[in-house]
């Protein structure tokens, strides 16, 4: 069994990225072995649930480019006492630390875990994510991508030295029970921001909802978007959107929708897609940068719409919502039958996998 010290930005946020981070985690923990979490900011208690195994250190940094020199003497220190074999950063931002920690404290094999893609861009720290991905990719021992699609930009762009490898983030809802009775909703999940597509969302829905009275929208989720969408709704006449906010209980309204929407402008690998197909939910998505069409197949279990084009995306709304609940149902259980690929089990097999060929082949 093996030592792991995973490196996290903020433990304390309830994004997709620590959501997966802790599903690895409690699995790795449940399988025997040994993982700690360095968290670099954070209020002190985890939103997911840890296994009690874990060992959890906040480093109660004010951010990544403040208090550097204290936050790497007391990771150090922690290294030094935990000694970990792997390092793992989840996020590659982060590099900057791990590659000084790697050498200082003799950790044997050093990870980078891309959560987004290689195109994605951050106004705030555009040049410094851009550089991180040049250094994760000369001096990491490998870089982990989420998508085949994105390992190929990285072999395009940067061609890396380390390893490279794509492990899929897993499914969270595996076997869920389906016996709640679908109800005419088209469900989006997902933070309320930009990135996300909601603006493209409600002007295809204006286009579509006079013409399907008996359907409803509803968004799960907040933001900062909130407040300009809410507006755009109400601007645009629109009479069956519902802004449902932050929920707890979002597996009820899974259950309960007929349609599943993902109309993001840009993705890591979207979370809520396995979700969705958990619940045999037929997708309309864009075929957006990166891995959508790694979960979703085109005219199988969903309709992908050329990337940020609302007309394409209207029309595959339109012909999901005149397919039938026969037809619909039918593409759900195809996407139900494709999340075995994203199986925990399966996803933890291949973590397991690369620690034991960086021990092999180092």
């Amino acid at each position: 069994m093996s030592k792991i010290a995973f490196f996290s930005g903020n433990l304390s946020h309830s994004g997709g990225t620590e959501r997966v981070l802790s599903i690895i985690a409690n699995g790795l923990a449940e399988r025997g072995h040994e993982i700690m979490i360095m968290s670099l900011t954070g209020t002190g208690d985890s939103y997911y649930e840890l296994n009690k195994a874990i060992k959890v250190y906040w480093i109660c940094s004010r951010g990544l480019q403040k208090d550097i020199l204290r936050n790497l003497k007391y990771m150090e220190r922690i290294l030094d006492d935990e000694k970990p074999e792997y390092l793992i950063d989840v996020d590659i931002i982060l590099c900057f630390y791990s590659r000084i920690l790697r050498k200082r404290c003799g950790i044997r094999y050093w990870i980078s875990w891309e959560h987004f893609n290689y195109f994605t861009k951050f106004d705030h720290n555009q040049r410094l994510r851009s550089l991180a991905r040049k250094t994760v990719s000369r001096k990491s021992d490998c870089l982990v991508v989420l998508s085949d699609e994105d390992k190929r930009y990285y072999r395009e762009n940067l061609n890396p030295s380390c390893r490279l490898k794509r492990i899929y983030n897993p499914a969270v809802f595996e076997e869920p029970a389906l016996s709640v009775k679908k109800e005419k909703i088209i469900l989006a999940v997902g933070r309320l921001t930009k990135i996300k597509g909601y603006d493209m969302l409600l002007k295809s829905w204006a286009a579509l909802e006079k013409g399907y009275p008996e359907w409803s929208l509803l968004l799960v989720g907040d933001g900062e978007e909130r407040a300009a969408l809410e507006k755009q709704a109400e601007d645009a006449g629109l009479k069956h959107v519902r802004f449902e906010g932050s929920v707890r209980n979002v597996e009820d309204y899974y259950a309960r929708a007929d349609i599943f929407v993902l109309p993001s402008r840009n993705e890591g690998f979207a979370m809520v897609l396995l979700e969705a197909m958990a619940y045999s939910l037929p997708i309309v998505a864009f075929n957006c940068k990166a891995g959508v069409s790694e979960a979703v197949e085109d005219n199988v279990s969903g309709y992908l719409a050329e990337a940020g084009n609302v007309d394409s995306f209207t029309e595959c709304l339109a012909k999901m919502i005149g397919n039938g609940s026969q037809k619909r149902a039918e593409m759900g259980e195809k996407g139900r039958i494709k999340l075995q690929e994203f199986k925990k089990d399966k996803i933890l097999d291949q973590w397991e996998k690369l620690f034991r060929l960086m021990v092999e082949f180092r």
